[in-house]
């Protein structure tokens, strides 16, 4: 059994460890206040649970593709928090940032964020951990500034990066515009 453990570690351990440090396991958020907006983006209302946003997000992939609508980054707007909403009341709007020119038609709906200033909680990872990450560091960033986190939180997702911006105040709008 002793001779067979480094050759279990070098066959089974170290590939996985690998594979998990590069879809970023060992990774942390990374939170500063920063100036951030000026997006345009095609989207859907979602309600429901939020791990089924895919889904939701498709159909606005589908409907740009149909219209010849370049879709940017994945953006999904939280409006409701996991935490204390129950998952058939959460609301959100999710879609694709899309050009300052494009005109989609319903069922697509299009909204704007201004620029704006806001907490924002940046991390390259794997979804599975990205997005658990993200929160926790707005979190921790929340406990330090003695307040809670704050919603609506808006969420881009865009080649493995993770960005999730927060308003810094309770009381400021999101800033989105229909």
């Amino acid at each position: 059994m002793k001779k067979q453990l480094p050759y279990f570690l070098i066959a089974f351990l170290v590939p996985v460890l690998a594979v998990l440090w590069w879809w970023g396991l060992f990774s942390s958020a990374k939170v500063e206040i920063a100036e951030r907006g000026g997006y345009r983006y095609a989207y859907l209302d979602a309600q429901g649970v939020y791990s089924k946003l895919g889904k939701k997000r498709n159909e606005v992939f589908y409907e740009l593709k149909q219209q010849n609508i370049e879709a940017g980054a994945e953006i999904t707007l939280m409006l409701t928090d996991p935490r204390t909403t129950p998952h058939a009341e959460l609301k959100a709007q999710t879609g694709f940032i899309i050009d300052a020119g494009a005109t989609p038609k319903a069922p697509l709906k299009v909204a704007s964020v201004p620029m704006r200033e806001v907490a924002v909680s940046e991390i390259r990872a794997h979804p599975l951990f990205a997005y658990g990450k993200a929160y926790s560091g707005l979190l921790d960033y929340s406990k330090q500034h003695q307040t809670t986190l704050h919603l609506p939180t808006l969420e881009i997702f865009d080649d493995s990066k993770l960005i999730v911006e927060m308003p810094i105040q309770a009381d400021a709008s999101s800033g989105v515009t229909p």
